[in-house]
């Protein structure tokens, strides 16, 4: 078998090169994110926002929405220009999408491959098109103007067709999964499916002739988003997809020799696993592609976890475990931390932080691998002592090594979850009376599993932690002393217009850094007039690190940070029944923020509601601060676009989201 660890070092740097910054942030397109409903207390803040005392350096609501501007009328020369989608791109949509560009001419008549497209006054265009069947569009798009015409052939690809052979009996080899390199513990379950004539008997053989049936699922593959879809064409006849499982063997090649220092393994086998369909007399088969060593669960590997194995790029300084190869994000592992690596799906690994939990990283975040015989990480907490200060309350775990960790919050409290860690807490020290801190607990949950809550006078604010030697440090943040008369005053806001310099284009060619841009120093001007003071990410048009910003935010003790954005949607979405006002936050304590932006939002920009969700962004994950994420409009609508090109509009998204903010602020007021 191959040195599977000891080429660990070389497959990392090659995912580290391979890697693209939408690994650093995700692209603000098409969020699918479930909307949570309607909290009591929303309506208590709005009732607050406007029934405030009339006091000076207040930000005031407007009467109405303000309603976007009237888009100016061109007459320039007829010039076909498409935005998207570029020539020659990939449309992921398969029925049909969106095309959107500007003619130069707003009298000119439009027609996308026959269909007739509205033009708005400057030129702009969005259509939503049907799509050809075969895998190689050409858009013929043609602008008319009297006597004057232009055309232009986009040219795009499509995505390929599950292929529906002639024949009764097929498998279809592409779609079988899983493929590639798989690491397992003998015994464990590999989901295994494929497509297959509808009516067949599907089975996976191994190698050593055991068969395991596959059993038929006809439920729809995709899962539902935030947008509506077009409804997918019938395939005739049904493409069926086969599911099932069979226990780890090892299956594949022969690996070659190993060394002493290499991950205790049994040998693979140079035999596959096989895929069978049977139907009546016949039968098909094909190899499954995929190559499964398996791991010695009594001697597993342990590595080292960092987010900066290249020491080129600002991070911050944690590494991501997900609950599946593509899962959202769960734990946040601090730099150093050590797992003990239980399995691979190729370029995640399965870590094991307790006999009942599991987590998966990328290859990316393994900086080392440790000596062979390293034992698993353990340890015992022995004391956890309370450090009150100005502006936070420490508290520092006393541990016999460093393991991982996972923070969960409420509204009214915190709790730490150590992973391999047993408790020996005969003594908690509060260090003196804290009001903050009212109530220290702990249980033991599982012989491995280890949880230290604290009890909060006042809902939770904001926490950080960080490991100090082999002590993890939990901080506590204060909540600010507001003013209910002028909530503003006195705060610190980080405002971040998000992407720079990229992200979405309108028809005209509007980018999404330059609206964005302008809304923050909108905002910025609204809520120092408020007496805020305001720290910004950026104030001119350039490139600006995505963990560079979320850094300064915290470096800076800012007490809120709201990233500001302007969305778009994924192909195949109907931007006409799907296009409005979003708002985003990660951590649960900062939801009540994002209710109130939200409302203010709508009741500022006028446009549709599309409620508040988690959204799983970089921008909302820092924990030091209730962090946002808004998407006032959508840039790719005419109407839209133009209106993010006003001042007018520009300060009405930024009115709404100081409102959200005052109204959010003043929960933190005493009581009178």
């Amino acid at each position: 078998m191959a040195d599977e660890f000891a080429n660990i070092e070389s497959v990392r740097r090659g995912v580290n090169r391979a890697k693209l910054t939408v690994r650093r942030e995700l692209v603000y397109v098409g969020h699918s994110m479930p909307t949570p409903r309607a909290c009591p207390a929303v309506a208590l803040f709005a009732a607050t926002l406007l029934l405030a005392p009339a006091a000076a350096a207040q930000v005031r609501a407007s009467r109405r929405p303000v309603p976007l501007p009237t888009i100016p009328a061109s007459r320039g020369a007829l010039q076909v220009r498409v935005v998207y989608p570029p020539a020659g791109s990939l449309v992921t949509a398969r029925d049909s999408t969106f095309v959107f560009g500007s003619v130069g001419n707003g009298l000119a008549h439009l027609a996308i491959d026959g269909h007739p497209v509205a033009v708005a006054p400057n030129g702009a265009f969005l259509a939503f098109i049907p799509l050809p069947n075969d895998t190689g569009a050409s858009l013929r798009i043609v602008a008319t103007l009297g006597a004057d015409s232009a055309v232009l052939v986009q040219h795009v690809r499509l995505p390929a067709r599950p292929a529906v052979p002639a024949s009764a009996l097929w498998i279809d080899e592409g779609s079988a999964e899983p493929r590639g390199e798989r690491w397992a513990e003998a015994g464990e379950p590999i989901r295994v499916s494929v497509r297959a004539a509808p009516g067949a008997a599907v089975s996976v053989r191994l190698p050593d002739g055991r068969l395991f049936p596959l059993a038929p699922d006809t439920l729809r593959e995709s899962s539902p988003g935030t947008f509506e879809r077009q409804a997918p064409r019938p395939v005739a006849p049904p493409a069926l997809r086969y599911r099932g499982t069979f226990p780890a063997a090892a299956l594949g090649a022969p690996l070659p020799e190993v060394t002493a220092r290499e991950v205790p393994r049994s040998d693979t086998g140079g035999a596959g696993a096989t895929l069978l369909a049977v139907l009546g007399a016949d039968t098909v088969r094909t190899a499954l592609a995929l190559r499964v060593t398996l791991l010695d669960p009594d001697r597993r590997a342990v590595v080292l976890l960092s987010d900066d194995t290249t020491g080129t790029e600002a991070t911050d300084g944690a590494v991501v475990g997900t609950p599946s190869p593509d899962g959202t994000y769960h734990w946040f592992f601090r730099n150093g931390t050590r797992v003990a690596v239980s399995g691979r799906t190729g370029d995640a690994l399965r870590v094991r932080l307790s006999h009942a939990a599991s987590a998966w990283v990328g290859l990316d975040g393994v900086a080392a691998v440790l000596p062979a015989g390293t034992p698993p990480p353990a340890a015992r907490v022995t004391l956890v002592r309370l450090a009150p200060g100005a502006s936070s309350v420490a508290a520092r775990f006393a541990l016999t090594a460093r393991v991982p960790f996972r923070v969960d919050e409420d509204d009214r409290g915190i709790t730490v979850r150590l992973y391999g860690t047993q408790s020996d807490l005969d003594f908690i020290q509060y260090g003196g009376t804290d009001p903050l801190v009212p109530r220290i607990t702990w249980a033991q949950p599982s012989d491995d599993e280890c949880t230290v809550t604290f009890e909060l006078s006042r809902p939770l604010f904001g926490w950080r932690a960080r490991w100090e030697g082999e002590s993890l440090v939990l901080e506590i943040r204060r909540p600010p002393v507001v003013n209910a008369a002028r909530p503003l005053r006195g705060r610190l806001i980080a405002v971040d217009p998000g992407h720079p310099p990229v992200g979405a284009s309108g028809p005209t060619g509007l980018r999404e850094a330059e609206a964005n841009l302008a809304v923050g120093l909108a905002l910025k001007a609204i809520l120092e007039q408020a007496g805020a003071r305001v720290l910004m990410t950026r104030t001119v048009d350039t490139a600006v690190g995505l963990y560079e910003r979320t850094t300064l935010a915290e470096q800076g003790d800012a007490e809120i940070l709201v990233s500001i954005h302007n969305n778009a949607f994924p192909d195949g979405v109907n931007p006409w029944a799907n296009s409005g006002t979003s708002t985003y936050y990660f951590h649960p304590g900062s939801a009540p923020l994002a209710f109130l932006v939200q409302d203010a939002l709508v009741g500022e920009m006028g446009l549709r509601n599309l409620g508040v969700g988690r959204g799983n962004f970089a921008l909302v994950r820092p924990s030091w601060m209730p962090a946002i994420l808004t998407e006032g409009a959508f840039l790719m609508i005419p109407e839209q676009e133009n209106g993010l090109r006003t001042p007018a509009y520009q300060r009405a998204y930024a009115r709404g989201i100081a409102l959200g903010i005052q109204a959010y602020l003043r929960r933190w007021a005493p009581a009178r």
